[in-house]
């Protein structure tokens, strides 16, 4: 297929159809791994689970076949999210973080989230982004504050650093990266931690030059 060949309005209306198509096979793969493990096929093809199915038999991802397998199981407890997923409203990312907390809910408390609960938490997801997700979910299911710092040396020399901010000093940090946007190119808090960090490096120097030479 020669993509080249054909106008900028075709190539847009068949990508749109193409992600039409893909949405709405998604949900019907869902529906499909449902039936299968709860007719346990998988067992009949010599395997431990659907995840291994998914895995060395259709050739998924461990990460594809994760978000597939939990985003299966939500929707055979809320048939909306079909729907929902056909729409774009709601994507196999979210669902799988929804259904992250909803077992992590019945491990800690027991509880089960009624399914009024449930389509209200979805509702405040769609549309939103990872960030946006994992913030309403944080709240919703009130996950405990971490607010300890981790520094890790790595094979090449690079440090992973994790740090907790307050709301107002993540507020600054994301006032900085779009300020240095022509600086940034990739627009990571990596880079802009740098970047933020040479600059004032910089700006210090000279005072601290003057300083030493006048002890």
């Amino acid at each position: 297929m020669d993509l080249k060949r054909i106008s900028d309005l075709e190539l847009t209306q068949r990508l749109e159809k193409l992600v039409r198509t893909e949405r709405k096979i998604t949900h019907v793969i869902l529906l499909h791994i449902n039936e299968m493990e709860s007719r346990k096929l998988f067992a009949d093809m010599g395997y431990d689970g659907m995840f291994s199915y998914l895995t060395k038999h259709l050739g998924y991802s461990e990460s594809s076949a994760y978000r597939r397998l939990q985003s299966a199981r939500l929707l055979r407890q809320i048939p909306l999210v079909a729907e929902k997923l056909e729409s774009g409203a709601l994507n196999l990312s979210q669902l799988t973080q929804v259904q992250k907390c909803i077992k992590e809910e019945v491990r800690t408390s027991g509880a089960f989230l009624s399914e009024a609960k449930t389509l209200k938490i979805l509702e405040e997801i769609e549309n939103k982004n990872s960030f946006e997700t994992q913030k309403i979910l944080a709240a919703e299911f009130k996950q405990p504050i971490q607010t300890h710092e981790s520094l890790k040396p790595q094979a090449d020399e690079s440090v992973r650093l994790e740090v907790t901010l307050t709301k107002e000093e993540f507020a600054d940090l994301q006032k900085a990266r779009d300020l240095l946007s022509h600086v940034c190119s990739d627009g990571s808090w990596g880079e802009v931690i740098g970047a933020l960090a040479k600059k004032f490096n910089k700006s210090k120097m000279p005072k601290l030059s003057l300083v030493n030479s006048n002890a």
